[in-house]
């Protein structure tokens, strides 16, 4: 029976000796909870950026902490917005300061190969700004030997891939793509039991204009809080963009650690 990746489920004694033994690389998933319309849960970006952590773990000899689950404050024009009910805001040093704690934490188990896997849009300078104070941090306190790797999982997508699930529609963006084709067919993929695509609203797409109001217009943003629509999301694109990813963050980690 393979050995389970995930951190939770290992004994202290035996997480320790992955690090010290196996050179073990750390991932932790982080993402948001934050509405995906009427068919998709709340909690999409941490259920895939943990699925990805997971998967990359298998391929790269890695361990998987915990999600972080709660992400940085959704955006009008990225995410619909601040306000809707079940979407939990961080402030951006909250999340900072969280991800910092848990880096140093990682290294101070020994971990020197550590990768943060981020699935919500609006986390990303935030991701930064902890990777940079968790290094320097730790080389004040004389660790000079930890590296971290940050990226979002589909930081990527080859154009062939796009013109495959796109059908020759133009690519909205991946700003855009909040609960769109790209979401729903992931999770049709990899838990399809959360999504409900009876439910997938008929709406307008935004026009947002090219600047950010505060406090902002929630009437900007479609009813459903859907940015893009996501009728043609099949498991079968959801597999080819999972399968991508996957391949994207395992190659990421085997050229930097490994």
């Amino acid at each position: 029976m393979q050995t389970s990746v995930m951190m939770s489920d290992l004994t202290w004694d035996e997480y320790q000796r992955r690090i010290e033994q196996e050179d073990a690389i750390v991932l932790l998933p982080v993402g948001a909870l934050e509405q995906h319309g009427y068919h998709l849960p709340l909690g999409v970006d941490w259920m895939m950026s943990t699925y990805m952590a997971r998967r990359t773990a298998e391929n790269v000899g890695g361990i998987v902490v915990p999600p972080i689950t709660f992400g940085y404050r959704s955006q009008i024009r990225t995410g619909g917005g601040p306000d809707r009910c079940g979407t939990v805001n961080l402030d951006g040093m909250t999340l900072i300061n969280l991800v910092k704690d848990v880096l140093k934490e990682i290294v101070r188990h020994g971990a020197r190969k550590v990768a943060v896997v981020d699935g919500h849009f609006e986390n990303r300078f935030y991701l930064d700004e902890a990777c940079f104070l968790a290094i320097r941090e730790l080389e004040y306190a004389g660790i000079t030997d930890a590296r971290i790797l940050k990226m979002l999982y589909a930081e990527y997508i080859k154009p062939e891939t796009l013109e495959k699930v796109y059908a020759g529609k133009p690519y909205p963006g991946l700003d855009l793509e909040h609960a769109g084709i790209l979401e729903t067919a992931m999770m049709l993929y990899c838990h399809p039991e959360h999504v409900d695509m009876s439910r997938i609203a008929d709406e307008d797409l935004p026009n947002f204009p090219p600047y950010d109001m505060f406090p902002g217009h929630q009437d900007w943003v479609p009813e459903s809080g859907c940015l893009s629509p996501g009728h043609a999301a099949t498991a079968e694109i959801g597999k080819l963009l999972v399968e991508e990813f996957v391949d994207l963050v395992t190659a990421s980690l085997k050229k930097e650690f490994r």
